[in-house]
């Protein structure tokens, strides 16, 4: 008697979606984002290019996708560290490094994610998820450091918002020259010198 055929895995559209992020992110980290469409996800998910398109309808939604996921995951990675209850510049600079430290742990992700992040800005379609990860970015900022104000007993003497702002702002910024450069020699000098301009700017 012949072995029964392999029967074909079903499954529901929310694992189906998670299967297919996972290939799209394989492809983007693989091959680059301008690599990213229906058909190459398809191809390295191992299913057909109309399952793609019913999971998702377009190009547009499945990176809108990608990038929501891929943004919240790795915005929980490099801030999940809390702020320690140190002088303001002093926490926000080992939190700077620690940022760093994940940061060099997958570069490669982070560098796809900046570069669809980019894209995703270029365009009206997709401008909505990016403006959606900058403010989920900030909501974590935000936490570590009304956190930090607690456990420190201290207030920032500038309004929240705006220091959430400037933390945001450096870790954009000392991202973007490391991933340009790879100038790991000075990137403890570059945290200090950011991160002084805070001294101070706290209260009982």
């Amino acid at each position: 008697m012949n072995d029964p055929s392999p029967r074909r895995t079903y499954l529901d559209v929310d694992d189906r979606r998670r299967q297919l992020l996972d290939a799209a992110v394989d492809v983007m980290v693989d091959d680059g984002v301008s690599a990213l469409s229906l058909r190459t996800v398809a191809q390295r998910a191992g299913v057909a290019h109309r399952v793609v398109s019913y999971a998702f309808g377009s190009k547009a939604e499945l990176v809108s996708a990608l990038l929501q996921r891929e943004s919240e995951l790795l915005t929980r990675r490099l801030w999940a560290e809390p702020l320690a209850p140190l002088p303001l510049a002093e926490a926000v600079a080992a939190a700077l490094r620690t940022f760093m430290a994940e940061l060099r742990r997958d570069r490669v992700r982070h560098e796809r994610l900046a570069e669809l992040t980019a894209m995703a800005r270029a365009s009206a379609a997709l401008a909505g998820a990016a403006r959606a990860e900058a403010e989920a970015i900030r909501a974590e900022i935000e936490r570590l450091v009304d956190a930090w104000a607690t456990a420190r007993g201290a207030r920032p003497t500038v309004p929240t918002a705006t220091l959430v702002a400037v933390v945001h702002a450096a870790a954009e910024g000392l991202a973007a020259w490391w991933l340009a450069t790879d100038d790991d020699a000075h990137v403890d000098d570059v945290i200090d010198v950011l991160t002084s301009g805070l001294a101070g700017l706290e209260r009982p």
